[in-house]
């Protein structure tokens, strides 16, 4: 009787709680993610896309894959000519992890204040009709949203690929490729190529 109350529950608790929710990123990936974003800041400014000063860096819970090209479409050619120093099957790892987003917690190692917001508390502040407005009276002085996907790896954990995309208004936002490689214990941008401008 235990066991078959126990089975219960475990269903119950696996349909309350969507399968594609229960991925936790990895510390490797927190990793990579704290030196792309200590990447993007020189300073209180933004390097990428704005030179607004910012106070607080926003960052969205859920990763999500990017919305620049269709993503069967990004095969290792594709890749290969933003990244010439690629290394074989970290697209494939990249293409794997995707298929299931991470939620993600405050596990990133940055100077800068930042605060890692629910993905339902942004839909919500956005479907309100509020949109950019409402965002920045929630957190104002914080140079918009940062979504992250999954980060894919190189067999020899060398090597990473990540997406990263900042929105800031209606017309202001940037999506970008990032390979990082890993020297000692840490993880260098060597390139980052922009897939997309608003």
């Amino acid at each position: 009787m235990k066991k078959c109350l126990l089975l219960i529950t475990m269903v119950v608790l696996a349909s309350v709680v969507p399968a594609r929710s229960r991925v936790d990123a990895s510390a490797e990936e927190y990793a990579v993610y704290s030196a792309v974003i200590a990447e993007m800041f020189a300073g209180d400014r933004v390097t990428f896309d704005t030179q607004a000063k910012i106070k607080l860096l926003v960052i969205k819970d859920m990763t999500a894959t990017d919305v620049a090209r269709d993503f069967l479409e990004q095969n290792e050619v594709y890749f290969g000519r933003m990244f010439p120093t690629l290394a074989e099957g970290v697209v494939k790892d990249y293409k794997a992890r995707n298929k299931v987003p991470a939620r993600l917690k405050d596990s990133f190692d940055l100077n800068i204040k930042h605060v890692v917001v629910k993905k339902e508390e942004i839909e919500k502040m956005f479907a309100g009709g509020g949109w950019w407005q409402e965002f920045y009276k929630r957190y104002p002085d914080s140079g918009g949203l940062i979504v992250l996907s999954r980060v894919g790896f190189s067999p020899a954990m060398n090597q990473a690929l990540v997406y990263i995309q900042h929105g800031c208004g209606g017309l202001c936002g940037t999506g970008h490729y990032v390979l990082l490689e890993k020297s000692g214990e840490r993880w260098q941008v060597v390139k980052r190529s922009m897939v997309w401008i608003s």
